[in-house]
């Protein structure tokens, strides 16, 4: 047989209702006027474990962390802020899903971008967009049904308009060398002239 004794097990202190209730109301008290930490407040102030304290506050029906009164008005406040009011019908300046439009309207639009892109190069369908109130999709799906390039299309036949006027330009523009000669064929016309009404 051991020689050692056994040490006896420490016996939990017992409280009384009275005692327990207090602890719940410093606790409830203090969370009312702090939002939260009675808890732990009260574990240092009685000397009692945090565990006890919480078996205490759920049989007595106390909430651990009992908000004060301004926070209970302000979450108040806060739900009532929720209650979505209804929404202001607000215009977002586009026609409506379903909307028809006359094949002049059409005609129209497309007229428009074509004779905005010829005279500024490009932006003929963002500028249709914004005037007809039309989603770009439609306005792009009837141009290309329509045969009018847009995007990369368009970018392309721009540039090839360029190049197309530049070497219109160069072909009208005499070169310097033709010019002398022009002036000198002329020079020789005019003495030709004198000298044949001499005779």
């Amino acid at each position: 047989m051991s020689t050692k004794t056994k040490k006896a097990s420490a016996t939990g202190v017992r409280y009384t209702d009275a005692q327990k209730q207090e602890v719940v109301d410093y606790v409830v008290q203090y969370n009312s006027q702090n939002g939260r930490g009675g808890q732990s407040k009260a574990a240092k102030k009685y000397q009692v474990t945090p565990l006890t304290i919480s078996v205490w506050i759920k049989a007595a029906g106390a909430t651990k962390a009992a908000k004060p009164a301004a926070k209970k008005a302000v979450k108040a406040t806060e739900k009532a802020k929720a209650v979505k009011a209804p929404k202001a019908v607000k215009s977002s300046g586009k026609v409506g899903r379903g909307s028809r439009y006359t094949p002049e309207k059409k005609k129209e639009i497309i007229d428009f971008v074509t004779a905005y892109n010829e005279k500024h190069g490009r932006g003929g369908q963002s500028k249709a967009v914004a005037k007809y109130k039309l989603s770009a999709i439609t306005c792009a799906s009837w141009l290309k049904a329509a045969g009018v390039p847009t995007g990369k299309g368009l970018v392309k036949k721009v540039k090839a308009v360029k190049t197309v006027k530049k070497a219109a330009k160069k072909a009208a523009a005499p070169s310097k060398e033709v010019a002398k000669v022009l002036g000198q064929i002329r020079a020789l016309e005019a003495k030709l002239a004198k000298l044949t009404k001499k005779k």
